[in-house]
């Protein structure tokens, strides 16, 4: 399980801090470190040896950031507006003139932080997004502020002082988030919020801070690294505002008000609210709750990438196939048959086949062998091509 690097008991986490409180592990109480996941070498190996693009990159000090698009390096053949790639002079300098460098969304272009984000997100149902922050000595970051998702932070190398307060907003939604707010707006937030102590990370440490936890981080006296793992949470206003959706579907619901009438009567308004609750909540009650679920998941992973498949056919035949790392998919019951769905796709597949989806869903492999009831070898095989042209299926390397 990816969450017990993090933590020192992933059961104590769910049980007692997920959501509910930050915690701060040292190295001595995790195994291994972090340097699998990305280090020093790792960043210069990203940005001079392969094609990082500056829309990946950031460099900011003091709540400024430079034009690094200005600095990069075009390509002759991209399209007018396309992000050059990075320039490493430029960053290196950006660096010593006392500028943290962030590299955004590494879970989609670093395999080791890919395979890590897809592994953590199915211990913890949520998505998972990664950044790594790479600040010079002295350096402050921005000033306290909170995120509105969950966060690991994952010391790589230095040291990093974080000052804690307590989250003004108990589980922020997107509409609450930061820097959205005016200033006089962050002012008030700031002095509602309790001091929870000031920490220090050292390599090999991680600290968790739920969502809507005041943090302010700075260095100390040499260059710190480290990633930020966001945790975005589905939260059960985001399983309404679904329902909500669904609920469009019925008429009433999309007929017009008269504003100035319910304004001038109160009672008249509540009673139109009431009404609107009572549908929404039959449709609660009697709408297949399995295809609001997928609704929701199918949004909430909607820019999880799953692990990238050979652009080319296989020379020789594989023999066991398995579900693609990161994959999220549905397949409900309609019309007597069974519905695939993934990334924006779509297929019907026999209904016999949901014992195969299940055993995918649940790390199982197929194979010439596995068997399937009402599912003769032949259509097995037909169905192990289909899956893996859907693009569900890669694979199974020796």
């Amino acid at each position: 399980m990816t969450l017990d690097r993090l933590v020192s008991s992933a059961e104590r986490f769910r049980r007692e801090v997920f959501g509910s409180r930050h915690v701060h592990h040292t190295a001595d109480e995790l195994t291994g470190g972090f340097t699998d996941l990305f280090s020093a070498a790792a960043l210069d190996e990203l940005l001079g040896g392969t094609a990082v693009r500056t829309a990946s990159i950031r460099l900011a000090k003091d709540g400024r950031e430079l034009l690094v698009a200005a600095s990069g390096v075009p390509d002759l053949g991209d399209p007018a507006g396309s992000p050059p790639y990075v320039d490493t002079e430029f960053v290196r300098r950006g660096l010593a003139t006392g500028h943290t460098l962030i590299l955004r969304s590494l879970h989609r272009f670093h395999p080791p932080l890919r395979a890590f984000a897809h592994a953590l997100a199915a211990d913890l149902g949520h998505p998972v997004r990664v950044n790594a922050f790479i600040s010079p000595p002295h350096a402050v970051g921005a000033a306290l502020h909170y995120d509105t998702q969950d966060v690991f932070v994952l010391q790589i190398a230095g040291s990093k002082v974080w000052e804690l307060k307590s989250p003004p907003i108990r589980h922020p939604l997107p509409s609450h988030a930061w820097f959205d707010f005016p200033p006089r707006r962050q002012d008030e937030l700031r002095a509602s919020a309790e001091p929870l102590g000031v920490l220090t990370l050292r390599p090999g440490d991680t600290l968790y801070l739920p969502g809507g936890t005041m943090h302010a981080p700075r260095t100390e006296d040499s260059v710190s690294i480290h990633l930020t793992v966001g945790v975005t949470k589905v939260s059960r206003h985001e399983l309404l505002r679904h329902l909500v959706d669904v609920a469009g579907e019925d008429p009433w619901f999309r007929e017009a008000v008269d504003l100035g009438a319910l304004e001038a009567a109160e009672d008249a308004a509540r009673e139109l609210l009431g009404q609107a609750t009572a549908r929404l909540a039959h449709r609660a009650a009697e709408d297949p709750v399995d295809r609001l679920l997928w609704t929701v998941r199918e949004a909430a992973f909607r820019e999880s990438v799953p692990e990238p498949v050979s652009v080319l056919p296989a020379t020789e035949p594989t023999a066991r196939h398995r579900l693609r790392v990161g994959m999220q998919f549905s397949a409900l019951a309609e019309d007597g048959a069974l519905v695939l769905r993934a990334r924006g796709r779509s297929m019907r597949l026999p209904a016999a086949a949901a014992p195969v989806l299940e055993l995918l869903r649940k790390g199982g492999t197929l194979d010439d062998d596995t068997i399937a009831d009402d599912l003769d070898r032949a259509t097995m095989a037909e169905l192990r091509q289909a899956l893996t042209e859907f693009g569900l299926l890669v694979p199974e390397l020796a």
